[in-house]
């Protein structure tokens, strides 16, 4: 996962690659976690995949496909997966390290979660 979180925040200048490995650690233990929605199905929210999109919104940024992506793009495919976080990062604020927190609330509406993924990037 680590060579995508980088390669992925490199197409973004501005997003720290460990900003975006600590969306992927705090949405799955990046991919390694059971829960619901992480490998096949969905979580209570509708959450698919390592990085935990909603169908509607990963459909948004999934292309193009990536380099070892699945064509289809598919939410399950970790680097279909932070490819599209990375977009969906870079369109909300992490672009030239302009607004990183409004990026990270704008994948997940809460500042609590804002504080936990920048305190995870910060201690990684």
């Amino acid at each position: 996962m680590l060579v995508l979180y980088r390669s992925a925040a490199a197409t973004c200048p501005g997003l720290p690659w460990k900003v975006l490995a600590a969306v992927g650690t705090v949405e799955s233990d990046n991919g390694t976690s059971d829960a619901p929605g992480v490998h096949a199905g969905a979580n209570w929210a509708g959450a698919e995949g390592p990085m935990q999109f909603e169908p509607r919104t990963f459909a948004r940024y999934a292309r193009p496909v990536p380099p070892g992506g699945a064509d289809p793009p598919s939410p399950y495919d970790p680097a279909d997966a932070v490819f599209a976080a990375a977009r969906m990062l870079c369109a909300n604020g992490a672009a030239g390290g302009a607004d990183l927190p409004g990026a990270l609330y704008a994948y997940n509406h809460s500042w609590r979660y804002v504080d936990r993924v920048l305190a995870v990037a910060a201690a990684g």
